[in-house]
């Protein structure tokens, strides 16, 4: 393809501009004229007509005035897998919407609760105390649970390997059995312990966060 010469370009470039108004010239003359329809065909021209073709209907195209002015533009229609990112889009929004209400609705609840149950400090510090001091009760007991089948399993240890073992005889089952039931069973109280020790450390973690949350609250009720 031979280049464009410079003296031909300010013709091809007032093309689109001429048969534009050549177009609005011949729809002005026709009494009663409907829509002026413009779009881009397949092959990238700029079409013009007083009729869209049924094939250009969902894709991009404008409706223009006697004046060439541009009533409204029609996007082209989207593909089903536009609706199909769309919709899904629009699912996860939803779904994070609700959790979010759900959230607010379960912290306004707890909000009621704590303003409902203490009027002061005080109250909340009391209340984090009463868990404590119950809780270090059941603490108490595990470990005089665990001093007690320390002791007696180091009863039947010692007597294994005194009468038996350091005579090279195997323990007997009976003993062995013993030993296994104790040896668990303080496997288990150390377990316990261990539980309740982590609800003291929830308990006073919970109790950091009412005071705090609780403090917002009365802080906020008192701007009211």
């Amino acid at each position: 393809m031979r280049a464009v010469s410079n003296h031909l370009k300010p013709r091809l470039t007032l093309l689109p501009v001429l048969l534009l108004a050549s177009i609005l010239f011949a729809f002005s003359k026709h009494a009663g004229a409907g829509a002026l329809y413009k779009w881009v065909d397949e092959n990238g021209q700029i079409r013009y007509s007083d009729r869209l073709p049924a094939k250009q209907v969902k894709k991009k195209h404008q409706q223009l005035n006697s004046q060439g002015v541009v009533l409204s533009t029609k996007e082209a229609a989207k593909s089903d897998e536009e609706l199909a990112v769309e919709a899904e889009a629009k699912r996860k929004l939803e779904e994070q919407e609700a959790k979010e209400a759900k959230l607010k609705e379960i912290q306004y609840q707890k909000d009621q609760v704590l303003l409902l149950t203490f009027s002061s400090e005080e109250e909340l510090g009391l209340a984090r105390d009463d868990r404590l001091e119950v809780l270090d009760s059941v603490i108490t007991l595990i470990n005089k649970s665990i001093a007690a089948t320390q002791q007696q399993l180091q009863q039947l240890m010692t007597s294994a390997d005194e009468i038996y073992l350091s005579k090279g005889k195997e323990v007997p089952g009976g003993l062995a059995q013993k030993i296994e039931h104790f040896t668990g069973k303080l496997e288990s109280r150390y377990a316990q312990l261990e539980l309740k020790m982590e609800k003291k450390d929830q308990i006073n973690e919970q109790y950091a966060l009412d005071l705090a949350r609780y403090r917002e609250l009365t802080a906020e009720k008192s701007k009211d």
